[in-house]
């Protein structure tokens, strides 16, 4: 029983803490992202609506490194296309399971709480766009120097 309540007293400091942080950064979750971008979700409030801004910015994202990738793809000799197709297959199933060790605790819902949406979405849109980036370096690629990168 007292490990039951220490667990329990535990999830709700975090949780706090968590709410706290949130509060004191203005309530805008961009510095969970990492990248210099202007926060898309800066003028929305309530958690479900951050949640479904997030979600949003998750999907355009996608949308967006699918154009890219497929500009790519047109770019490239058959073999590079070959090689990108199964580059960017490996590469979603990276995202998902890197996702997933963020994430990863029994109980991710009791964990995070009502965040939980919001925090899979934010991290699904920063790893998209740094994959967005590395596409684009490539399709902008110049063939001026010997090493794509």
């Amino acid at each position: 029983m007292r490990k039951v309540l220490e667990k329990a007293t535990s999830r709700r400091v975090a949780t706090g803490v968590g709410a706290l942080a949130f509060i004191l950064l203005g309530g805008a979750p961009i510095a969970a992202q990492g990248d210099a971008e202007p926060d898309p979700c800066a003028h929305v409030y309530g958690q479900s609506d951050l949640s479904a801004c997030w979600a949003r910015e998750a999907e355009r994202a996608d949308e967006e490194m699918n154009q890219v990738y497929l500009a790519l793809r047109k770019k490239l000799p058959k073999r590079g296309a070959k090689s990108l197709e199964k580059a960017q297959k490996l590469w979603k199933e990276f995202r998902e399971a890197h996702i997933g060790t963020l994430y990863g605790v029994e109980s991710p819902r009791a964990t995070y709480g009502r965040e939980y949406p919001m925090c899979l979405a934010i991290s699904r849109t920063t790893l998209t766009r740094a994959r967005i980036r590395e596409l684009r370096r490539l399709l902008e690629h110049d063939g001026e120097t010997v090493c794509p990168l």
